[in-house]
């Protein structure tokens, strides 16, 4: 089982103080082709995301500092009061990530960290056995705004090479065939692309002619 340490919480929202737990712990085998992990010893995803249990905020553990910002607390605030939030109430790991991806939108993060929320939200619906609508409509928004983030600017030159096969491997399983040759054939014209993650999209790649 992953490892865990306990560790006391304030909400920046409703200012709750509260005991989570964090992650101290965990084994990987391997990953799958949109780099998701396959643990060896349960999943522990959910646990990097904490609840607060009096509003919902759900945040990783450097979320719950205090804002200063009492526009950004507001806009959180309506958003968590359209969750229609039940004191108490648990979260699976693919919503956790989903809420914390929109909390993260209207809270001013970054597109590079929202994509990565929705990211990690398909990896959980795959995990948890949801409904395949459901890991594709975070892998629609993962792949939006990681797009975004591309616009802006905002991956290091030594970070292109992976988002871009990743965009890619995301496109293909939604089945945009043209758009994820488009990206993975952006791999061709960067500079310093490791030779497995050129293994890893050939071998996507030829799944497309399949």
């Amino acid at each position: 089982m992953p490892e865990f340490t306990p560790r006391k919480l304030d909400c920046p929202v409703c200012r709750h103080g509260f005991e989570s737990r964090l992650v101290t712990g965990f084994r990987i085998g391997e990953k799958e082709a949109d780099f998701c992990p396959r643990y060896l010893d349960g999943n522990p995803l959910p646990e990097f995301l904490h609840v607060c249990p009096q509003c919902g905020f759900v945040g990783f553990e450097a979320d719950f500092k205090a804002w200063d910002d009492a526009g950004r607390v507001e806009r959180v605030r309506t958003l968590l009061n359209g969750f229609h939030w039940q004191q108490g109430q648990a979260l699976l790991g693919a919503e956790r990530f989903r809420r914390a991806a929109l909390i993260g939108i209207y809270a001013g993060k970054r597109s590079a960290e929202v994509a990565d929320l929705y990211l990690q939200a398909t990896w959980c619906s795959r995990m948890e056995g949801e409904p395949d609508e459901e890991q594709k409509n975070a892998r629609r928004k993962a792949v939006k705004y990681f797009e975004l983030a591309l616009a802006a600017e905002e991956f290091s030159t030594d970070d292109l090479p992976v988002v871009h096969y990743l965009v890619g491997e995301l496109c293909r399983r939604l089945g945009e065939v043209k758009k994820a040759l488009k990206y993975f054939a952006r791999l061709d014209e960067l500079d310093h692309v490791e030779p497995w993650l050129l293994e890893w999209r050939d071998r996507q790649k030829a799944l497309l002619k399949e």
